[in-house]
């Protein structure tokens, strides 16, 4: 290869993946690099398209976040696959995307696919990347990131990301968007102005705000720890979810 290979950021939704395609362009941007797109776009099928079918521009390095299944076993590719308790995941997507419960089963249906379609086939250009981990140790799971897309990165920097992506600091970059949200509809204004922030629809006809420079989103943290989904599903959710889940949680060894 005479160029950077392919970043994809391909894990299940409501597993921390955002949270890592910031990483990840930091990273690239440390080094002296580009990452391309230079913004997060709402529909990354066209951004996709382009990097599988043209060499990236001298300095740059295609970096981009989807949900979308990508092939696997790829050399030209380094696939990053988020991964969280699905029952967890499936109560944080039911408060981001404000959606019912049936809504958020069948993402969570997809959620498991999708990551068996990373994680079962064992490629070495695929690294895993446990929710958990992700919270509970930021800095190891940045300097894990560095080492598999080779890219040499000093541990004052691996700090300075992780200070810069902590919970709190998106909490307050959130909030941010939040005030943005209110100024703009003070402002009684019908749309948007094309540029950094953008309407994104929710499933139950509200919206919420897109900021096009992080991909980070109004109401993105939507839930403050794991587990709390014993008390916010009925004891019915609880058994339709575990029905199309157990075996799942068995194989990524979440049953607990």
């Amino acid at each position: 290869m005479n160029h950077s290979p392919i970043i994809f950021i391909a894990g299940m939704p409501r597993s921390g993946s955002m949270w890592t395609y910031n990483v990840c362009r930091r990273l690239i941007t440390a080094v002296g690099k580009t990452p391309w797109p230079d913004e997060v776009p709402l529909d990354e099928s066209p951004a996709i398209q382009h990097a599988l079918s043209h060499p990236p521009a001298s300095g740059q390095v295609y970096c981009i976040k989807t949900h979308f299944q990508i092939p696997v076993g790829k050399p030209h590719m380094r696939i990053i696959c988020n991964y969280r308790d699905i029952r967890d995941a499936t109560l944080s997507y039911m408060r981001f995307m404000k959606c019912t419960f049936e809504q958020a089963l069948a993402a969570a249906r997809g959620g498991m696919q999708l990551t068996d379609h990373y994680l079962e086939s064992q490629d070495p250009n695929v690294l895993p990347i446990p929710y958990d981990m992700m919270i509970n140790q930021p800095q190891q799971t940045i300097s894990t990131l560095a080492g598999f897309l080779s890219i040499p990165v000093e541990a004052a920097e691996i700090e300075n990301i992780a200070q810069s992506l902590s919970r709190e600091a998106v909490a307050r970059q959130l909030e941010k968007l939040k005030t943005d949200r209110q100024d703009i509809e003070n402002s009684n204004k019908d749309s948007l102005a094309p540029g950094k922030l953008s309407s994104v629809p929710n499933l139950d006809g509200s919206s919420r705000l897109h900021d096009s420079s992080t991909g980070f989103q109004t109401n993105h943290i939507s839930s403050n720890k794991d587990g709390e989904w014993r008390k916010a599903f009925s004891s019915e959710e609880q058994e339709k979810l575990m029905a199309v889940a157990s075996d799942w949680l068995l194989r990524y060894n979440f049953i607990r």
